[in-house]
């Protein structure tokens, strides 16, 4: 009950405040968060010395950066009524949408991919904006309210909100439709499930979802990020990347091994290029259930 009340409060402080001092708000709570959360602060830093290297100077300050960049994303989502066209045009740079206008064209919709990265929410929520028929994979919060008041954040931008544990039947059937279907691709939440793959020279456990659903529709996978501009808070970058086909052969655990590893290179690339924009605070590369609160 606390927590959805704090999400509620973040949510009316968020749109009532003028944007820029709301994001002052979301850095400031995420700073104590970031003072009060030992050990998450000490994941976040195993993490930047896997990506980084352990004697790299942003080691120690990148961590700060990411909490920060992370109350600026919670800021975001709480603003989800406000992202319209009229925003994108202002705020949001896309570049290359011509990669998923390709890969819809051929007829067996698009699987748009992303990471816990930039801004992943507004990846789901531009394309919607633009008249994409858009469904987001969600996993379901622990506390109802809590999960309702998360839906309908996406929802409010025109998004089909997809929960994990009925995902596939809605998935294949959004996919013939010619629609796109958004997924995180970057952890196996459920830390059993997934399929080892190399990520940034450690065995990763992913998940099986964005690879299964391409072999077996035909659907690309759409790499795409909103990265924020490091300079000016309120400016993104969205950007596409080229579509990865799905290969048949008769062995499909090695297909989805194959596919799984090449999107997982896009979304290590974007990682080592923004590592100060990756939220995840655990130790990422630990396989385990992750519990949504």
């Amino acid at each position: 009950m606390l927590t959805y009340l704090v999400y509620r409060f973040g949510h009316w402080l968020a749109l009532s405040l003028p944007h820029v001092l709301a994001y002052r708000v979301g850095v400031f709570l995420t700073g104590f968060k970031y003072i009060v959360c030992a050990g998450e602060r000490k994941a976040v830093r195993k993490n930047l010395e896997v990506i980084l290297g352990e004697n790299h100077p942003g080691i120690k300050k990148y961590p700060r950066q990411i909490y920060a960049n992370f109350g600026r994303y919670l800021v975001d989502f709480f603003r989800a009524e406000k992202i319209d066209k009229k925003f994108i045009d202002k705020f949001v740079k896309i570049e290359n949408l011509e990669y998923m206008d390709s890969a819809l064209k051929k007829g067996k919709g698009a699987i748009g991919l992303t990471a816990h990265l930039g801004n992943w929410e507004l990846s789901a929520q531009i394309l919607a904006r633009l008249a994409y028929k858009m469904n987001a994979i969600a996993l379901t919060h622990t506390h109802s309210r809590i999960d309702n008041f998360f839906s309908r954040q996406r929802q409010l931008t025109g998004i089909k909100v997809v929960p994990v544990g009925v995902s596939v039947r809605q998935c294949f059937s959004a996919l013939r439709k010619n629609e796109v279907v958004g997924i995180l691709g970057d952890r196996d939440f459920s830390g059993e499930n997934g399929i080892f793959v190399d990520f940034l020279n450690r065995s990763l456990l992913a998940p099986l979802g964005p690879a299964v659903l391409s072999l077996r529709t035909g659907a690309a996978i759409v790499p795409a990020f909103v990265i924020r501009d490091e300079k000016d808070e309120r400016y993104f970058r969205y950007i596409f990347t080229e579509p990865i086909y799905p290969e048949h052969s008769a062995d499909e655990k090695k297909d989805i091994q194959h596919l799984t590893s090449k999107y997982i290179k896009v979304i290590e690339k974007f990682v080592k290029l923004y590592p100060q924009q990756w939220f995840i605070f655990h130790e990422f590369w630990k396989a385990e259930k992750v519990k949504i609160l």
